[in-house]
């Protein structure tokens, strides 16, 4: 950074002594500036052990480290903090070796105790953290054990494909130690948004130092990250980086226009066209890459199979009843009128970009509302009443409220269109757009009796390349499995068959080392979710990419994907100007 000379020349020293990580760049960089990204909601936790959402993990992201990811030019797994790993015991151990001197931002070591505390809290099912599944193989777990300060290891009960990607966050033990040994509850309260930034201690680039809610996140570079850059200069380049919160996907598209946020995901066509007539018109400084890939990620709808209502839980545990709601999706609909036609209709699981094991050879309930109706019709809603809606024999109305995240405004129209195919056939459905942590509270946090308040929820996941990682949706005691969702990490009260064969196959795929014989098991596992519809999915939209020129280090057009993004790194993005 743009700092004296002399703090950069010691920056440099401190650097060699902690074996940095070298991050690739696309092109060299250089130090200061500002990156500057808008959100849709306010994050609601800064704590790695609570937080489920990516308003609040995306920024945690930048402020605590793991041990391994991928590599952004590859997809093979690369070190972060782990400097180094061997594997013994025909894949049943893995041995990773740290990087000596890294530091966290408050200037204490980061070692094995931290790496060794933090697995330990992941495991632990009073915690229930969103990563707990990465710590327990088919009911059994995953040991982890210091070998002395700067080496752990990891003893898998049985073989794990994505073994040496650990992808979960270590937190500093000297933080959050005492308050885990005084109970969960005392962990789990700390680094909650009202904590001063100050407090939150960062092992990764950047370290907050301020947040207003409603208005934005500021982060700054962390002095003490263990990173260089291919020619020994410290990363990240970049001096700050602020997270605007703009709850409204065109009001975020009006920033970026305005040369306010630097990147911008353009939802549909019509954005792409304003974009693309501002660039035109030389009025903005920015490239866009239309329909450069498909999202990486699903939407769909969710209904909830916990209600306090004893009818709705059994009308929506009724598999006809969510076959009815499948060909109730006019997909091509959604991708015309939200999308402006760029985008996919959506029927499995996986992502569509995930080619090593997605497949398009799934059931398909297709839009038919006269299908839809016959299926209702078995399920006792023959007939309607004066209003028009559909009830069963005793008088009782087919009806049910629907939400999604307010402001994004693709989910917004997708769900009225749903909403709109449903009352053309006496299907009384209410939609309201609500905030997007309320919608994360009310679909995770279930009542002391195991219940939850809301109908039907459309939402998102975010996706990835190794479908072993969407375990703790899949899974019966995933803290996602959102659909029927167990108490405090537990299986739920009542399962489905299909279920349980669900979370056979998700085992089983993340315990099989051969790939050919994974793909056949992921492919099952989608035929299994398409037939049985636990979530039901509508579109893809389209990866439409934009990004003013001020920033470098980007991906050049070609290289460009929904999976690795813009840029290999954001330790290696910097400012031109």
């Amino acid at each position: 950074m743009k700092k004296l000379l002399i703090l950069g020349m010691l920056a440099l020293a401190g650097l060699a002594l902690a074996q940095p990580k070298v991050f690739k760049g696309t092109e060299p960089g250089r130090a200061g500036g500002a990156y500057r990204i808008t959100a849709i909601s306010d994050p609601r936790t800064w704590n790695p052990f609570v937080a489920r959402e990516t308003s609040s993990t995306d920024i945690i992201s930048l402020f605590l480290p793991t041990l391994t990811g991928y590599s952004p030019y590859t997809q093979a797994p690369e070190g972060n903090l782990a400097k180094s790993w061997e594997v013994r015991n025909n894949g049943l151990t893995v041995i990773f070796r740290l990087r000596e001197g890294a530091r966290w931002s408050d200037g204490q070591a980061i070692d094995a105790d931290d790496v060794i505390f933090s697995a330990t809290v992941h495991a632990d099912q009073r915690v229930n953290s969103n990563s707990r599944s990465s710590f327990i193989l088919d009911g059994q777990p995953i040991r982890w054990t210091k070998v002395d300060q700067f080496t752990v290891r990891a003893d898998f009960p049985k073989p794990y494909a994505p073994a040496l990607i650990q992808g979960w966050y270590i937190a500093p033990e000297h933080i959050f130690g005492p308050a885990y040994r005084a109970g969960v509850q005392q962990l789990q309260a700390l680094w909650n948004l009202d904590t001063p930034p100050a407090q939150v201690v960062s092992g990764g680039p950047f370290k907050l130092d301020s947040y207003v809610k409603g208005e934005r996140v500021v982060l700054v570079r962390n002095p003490n990250y263990w990173g260089v850059d291919d020619r020994n200069n410290p990363v990240a380049y970049l001096e700050r980086y602020t997270v605007q919160v703009v709850p409204d996907l065109n009001a975020q598209l009006a920033r970026f226009l305005a040369g306010e946020a630097d990147t911008f995901a353009a939802a549909n066509a019509d954005q792409v066209a304003q974009v693309l007539e501002r660039i035109r018109g030389n009025r903005l400084r920015a490239e866009i890459f239309p329909n450069a890939d498909v999202t990486l990620g699903t939407n769909f709808i969710v209904f909830n199979w916990n209600h306090k209502d004893p009818f709705k839980e059994s009308l929506f545990r009724q598999v006809k009843f969510r076959r009815a709601m499948a060909h109730l999706m006019d997909k091509k609909s959604m991708i015309e009128v939200a999308l402006g036609g760029l985008g996919q209709p959506q029927w499995s699981p996986i992502s569509i970009p995930n080619k090593a094991f997605f497949t398009d050879d799934v059931v398909k309930y297709e839009f038919s509302p006269q299908k839809a109706a016959q299926l209702l019709a078995e399920l006792g809603f023959r007939s309607k009443n004066r209003d028009g809606w559909l009830v069963n024999a005793q008088g009782k109305v087919l009806e049910f409220n629907l939400v999604t995240n307010q402001g994004n405004n693709v989910r917004e129209r997708i769900a009225q269109i749903f909403r709109d195919e449903a009352r053309k056939i006496g299907v009384k459905v209410e939609y309201r757009p609500i905030d997007f942590n309320e919608l994360v509270r009310q679909l995770t946090s279930p009542a002391a009796d195991g219940t939850r308040e809301f109908d039907a929820i459309l939402i998102g996941l975010t996706g990835g390349i190794e479908p072993a990682f969407s375990r703790n949706v899949w899974e019966l005691n995933g803290s996602l499995h959102m659909w029927n969702l167990g108490a405090g990490g537990k299986n739920p009260a009542k399962v489905e068959a299909f279920e349980v064969l669900i979370d056979t196959l998700m085992k089983r795929g993340a315990t099989t080392l051969d790939q050919a014989q994974r793909r056949q098991i992921y492919v099952q596992f989608q035929k299994v979710v398409a037939e049985n519809l636990p979530i039901i999915y509508t579109v893809a939209p389209a990866y439409n990419p934009a990004r003013l020129t001020r920033l470098g280090g980007m991906f050049p057009k070609e290289q460009i994907n929904s999976i690795t993004g813009q840029a290999p790194y954001i330790e290696t993005v910097f400012a031109k100007e």
